[in-house]
Order: structure tokens, then C-alpha cells, then sequence
């Protein structure tokens, strides 16, 4: 399990800690509390090691909302730190407050699994696999809607407390236990597999992301603040003309859908399965051959 220290602890309100891998390596802004990482002996666990850890350290409970923000945070929200941090502050006595740094996929992807069925093939098996195995009944196949107000696909979220009860507690501690405990179990092997990705990772990280958005949908008692999200800023996160076109061309039926609180129609589903399998079809393809402006890398 991955240990830290805080290097500058805070009694404030809002705690947002940057972990920090090298000793070298200063926190990127006077917003963050620096965590100095001792063991990164699971860096193909990503963010969930980290938070795990947090939880088991009692840090979410030194602040009224907690968080871990990543190095990439500015390049993937297009969110500038100050005003995050002020949104959770105004918003300290929600259940969580987050920010989604792709809203956009929100309009060609029914939910997050859906897309992440094309984007990592074998994603939904695995993870229902998983959750079974540690006795987290949720059904996958019938995870409702992600819309705005429950979709992230980063972990860029701060949590009361009683969230991080909840939510890391109670879910991502049982799947780390698990995979601790029993690495050679066919469950936990098949979710270190390799999956394709702007950067080399196992399944387990992807999995993970998409369990928030799913605990969302699934406690709707939760109250979670997003940073609001209008159709000008999804067309902005969009990283190039092809997903600004499928934004525009699907606004109509999605926003519609969304706003009539109704399920969504068999051939509204289709077409966004249809249009999730083109969108990654073409991602493969551009990045294959230029870099990912997270990355500067190919895949």
C-alpha cells in the first residue's frame, strides 16, 4: 500500500493534497497540501492506491471535504485550480463537490460504461466480476443514465467524511484488500491485464474511475455538486473537430432525453453506442499515428 506524508498539513476546511513522487519534486501551488509518496510500489493502481491509503491514514477526516488532485488537473479540466477550490468551498456541507474534465463524451455516451466497453473491450465483464467477488451488488447492465450532474471520468472530487465513509470505505477498500489478499485469483488477474491507453495501464485504474459516477447514479440521497457544465463548455473540452461534429450532431435527442427525466430510447441508445464505437475507432486511429495532448505520446 502506497504511504505518504504530509509535508504541510492543514486544519482547513477544504483539504486537497498533490502527491508529490520525487524528492525533488514541490507542490505546484500553495492550494494543495504536498504529499511526499515513500512507496510507490503500485503505480499501475494509479489514484486508487492513493486514496485507499488516505482513508486508511484518517486524513478525510482532518477536513470538512478532502480530495487528491492530480499533476495533470489544469491540462485535463480546463479548470483553473483557484476556481475549483472555491467551488468546493462553497459548496463544504455537500456530500462531495467534483469537476468532470470530459464532459463532452456525455453526449455520444450513454453512460460510463458504455464508453468504457469500447474503450478498454472487456471492461464491463471485468469490473462486474470484481465487484461480485468483493460483494458489491451492483448490476452494471443496468446502471442508470450518466448525465452532467453524476459524470466524471477523473477523480477530481472532494468529499465530507461521511462520503469518503462511504464511497472509499465501503467500496474502493474491499477491491484493494481483495487484490491485495488474492493477486492469483482469476478475478484480480483479470483486471491487471493490459488494456490499450495513451499510457501503458492495466484495466484496474479505468475500472476504478468509473466506479464514482456509478455510486452517484446509484445513491441518489447523495448530494454531489459538479461544477456546472453548459454545451459551449463540452464543445470546448472537445480535443479536435470530429468530437465537436458528434457533439453538435447529437445535442438535440441527448439534451432532450436528459432533460425529460425519461429512460432513454432503444434507438437513442443505439446510436450512441454506434456513435461511442466511431469516436474510439477514430481516437485509435489519430493517436496511433500524432501525439495525445495529455501524453505527448503516441499509443
Amino acid at each position: 500500500m502506497v504511504e505518504y506524508q504530509s509535508i504541510a498539513a492543514s486544519a482547513g476546511q477544504v483539504g486537497l493534497y498533490e502527491p508529490l513522487y520525487r524528492p525533488d519534486q514541490v507542490s505546484s501551488s500553495d492550494l494543495l497540501i504536498p504529499l511526499e509518496m515513500r512507496d510507490n510500489s503500485r503505480p499501475d493502481w494509479r489514484e486508487f492506491a492513493i486514496l485507499v491509503s488516505m482513508y486508511k491514514q484518517g486524513i478525510h477526516r482532518r477536513h470538512a471535504a478532502t480530495g487528491l488532485i492530480s499533476p495533470k488537473f489544469g491540462l485535463k479540466s480546463r479548470v483553473g485550480l483557484e476556481s475549483f477550490v472555491a467551488f468546493v468551498h462553497a459548496h463544504v456541507g455537500d456530500d462531495v463537490s467534483f469537476v468532470n474534465p470530459f464532459p463532452q463524451l456525455a453526449y455520444w455516451s450513454y453512460n460510463v460504461w458504455m464508453q468504457g466497453e469500447h474503450a478498454h473491450p472487456g471492461l464491463g465483464a471485468a469490473a462486474q466480476a470484481l465487484l461480485d467477488k468483493v460483494g458489491i451488488g451492483w448490476p452494471l447492465s443496468s446502471v442508470p443514465r450518466h448525465g452532467q450532474a453524476t459524470l466524471a471520468y477523473c477523480n477530481f472530487w472532494a468529499g465530507s467524511p461521511e462520503f469518503w465513509e462511504r464511497y472509499v470505505g465501503g467500496v474502493l477498500v474491499p477491491i484493494a484488500e481483495f487484490l491485495e489478499d488474492a493477486p492469483g485469483d482469476p478475478v484480480a488477474q483479470a483486471v491487471m491485464r493490459d488494456t490499450t491507453h495513451t499510457d501503458p495501464a492495466p484495466l484496474l485504474p479505468f475500472i476504478v474511475e468509473r466506479l464514482f459516477s456509478t455510486f452517484l447514479s446509484l445513491h441518489p440521497e447523495c448530494k454531489a455538486s459538479a461544477v456546472p457544465i453548459e454545451f459551449e463548455d463540452a464543445l470546448a473540452h472537445c480535443v479536435d473537430e470530429f468530437e465537436r461534429v458528434i457533439v453538435r450532431y447529437m445535442r438535440q435527442p441527448v439534451e432532450f432525453a436528459d432533460a425529460s427525466g425519461k429512460p432513454f430510447g432503444g434507438d437513442l441508445l443505439r446510436q450512441m453506442d454506434a456513435m461511442c464505437a466511431l469516436w474510439q475507432q477514430h481516437f485509435r486511429d489519430l493517436y496511433s499515428l500524432v501525439p495525445h495532448p495529455h501524453t505527448g505520446r503516441t499509443i
